[in-house]
């Protein structure tokens, strides 16, 4: 009976110790790039390199790359009305090894990951997509296998950017 008290034990302190979406919310973004920030703030650190769908949504490069464990990569953010909508992470040269190596490292930042089954036209490329959803911030990440890519994505909650664009 002690050893089934002691493994119980162990195993609440275990499952205490791992992380949640929260903690995706709390973060609210990728490394230093948050999402909502006015991209003014990254001014020295990004470069624009094109309008996307209108005049309001446009696109920034990030200069420096960036590394997640042994992967280095690239960070653009996406703009709505000089706010950052989404930062996007990509890693060139990637396989699928490395798609399933990044996700369980975010599953132990965020707990466990959701396959995406329900593609949008957008998302057609990707063989394989694993998602998180807090309260206020999403991620993505997909694996193209064409392009030797898996892209990591983080993005306000649709309903949230939904609302700003129907304030402007």
């Amino acid at each position: 009976m002690k050893h089934l008290f002691v493994i119980l034990i162990l195993f609440v302190s275990i499952n205490s110790f791992a992380q949640s979406t929260d903690e995706l919310d709390k973060k609210g973004g990728f490394k230093d790039f948050k999402i909502a920030e006015d991209i003014s703030t990254y001014k020295d650190r990004a470069k624009f390199t094109k309008t996307l769908d209108n005049a309001d949504t446009k696109l920034f490069l990030v200069k420096d790359r960036v590394s997640v464990k042994i992967y280095t990569g690239e960070v653009e953010l996406k703009v709505y009305k000089e706010k950052v909508a989404e930062v996007i992470v990509s890693f060139k040269n990637s396989n699928k090894d490395d798609f399933e190596d990044l996700v369980k490292s975010l599953e132990v930042l965020y707990g466990e990951s959701k396959a995406n089954k329900k593609k949008s036209a957008e998302l057609d490329r990707f063989e394989k997509i694993q998602t998180w959803s807090g309260k206020t911030i999403e991620l993505r990440i997909g694996y193209d296998a064409n392009r030797k890519l898996s892209e990591m994505v983080f993005s306000g909650k649709k309903n949230d950017i939904d609302k700003l664009k129907e304030e402007f």
